[in-house]
């Protein structure tokens, strides 16, 4: 049976709960995990705080990907924002930035080429105030209704799934954990809550997901394993997906 892995990590700028900035130990969770499609947030290009590294090339390199980084946030050289990485051709990107309150939100659409199909994978990161989620997420909505590819979601969300950021998003997207009935990603010491998340479309069936254990951030990765649904397509066998 064919499948794909696909993984959401905040990586809080590869600082891990020892404080210690080391994008190798990232690096090295997200090797492991073997995830195709990787949904990054809180990435750094360039500032001081994580060593001036191009975090996102960096990653692409190491763990030899295809790579796209949207910034939300710009001082100078200096970046933040969201990230892909992908073991297919990103044949295009686009960053949306999302209405924001505080500090400024995006969502960085990628669009790839899977075999002999598209599909769309979004990377999110929330704000911290529900008015401000709930205007997001409706945009985030607005976007993926336009597109007629198969949509994979990615992010932090900053809230728990009884919040009606949640609800709204799940009137158009299955949340992937609800397979299994969701489980804590935060903090990673001591996961109480759940506000990481990998929402699908119809045209993916969740064959497996879970945190992945690791101190490299503040959060835990989510790890998804998914069954496209296009898989007895008569092109199917023709292609091959991982």
């Amino acid at each position: 049976m064919q499948s794909i892995r696909v993984v959401s990590y905040n990586i809080r700028h590869a600082r891990g709960l020892d404080n210690k900035v080391d994008l190798n130990r990232v690096a090295e969770v997200l090797c492991r995990s073997n995830a195709q499609l990787i949904g990054l947030q809180e990435v750094d290009k360039y500032l001081p705080r994580s060593h001036f590294q191009h975090q996102t090339k960096i990653l692409g390199r190491t763990l030899n990907k295809f790579w796209a980084f949207a910034p939300n946030l710009h001082w100078g050289a200096a970046q933040y924002g969201n990230a892909v990485l992908s073991h297919w051709p990103i044949l295009q990107y686009k960053q949306y930035l999302l209405p924001s309150k505080g500090e400024q939100r995006g969502l960085l659409e990628a669009e790839i080429q899977m075999g002999h199909r598209r599909i769309s994978f979004f990377c999110t990161h929330l704000g911290l105030n529900r008015e401000e989620r709930l205007e997001q997420t409706q945009e985030i909505i607005r976007v993926i209704s336009q597109t007629p590819c198969p949509v994979i979601l990615a992010g932090d969300f900053n809230d728990v799934p009884t919040s009606p950021e949640y609800n709204l998003l799940t009137s158009v997207l299955l949340d992937a954990t609800s397979a299994v009935g969701g489980f804590g990603t935060y903090p990673a010491n001591r996961p109480e809550e759940q506000i990481d998340f990998i929402f699908i479309s119809p045209e993916w069936q969740v064959l497996s997901i879970f945190p992945i254990k690791s101190d490299a951030s503040d959060h835990l990765p989510v790890l998804a394993e998914l069954q496209p649904a296009w898989e007895n397509d008569e092109n199917y066998n023709n292609i091959k997906l991982l």
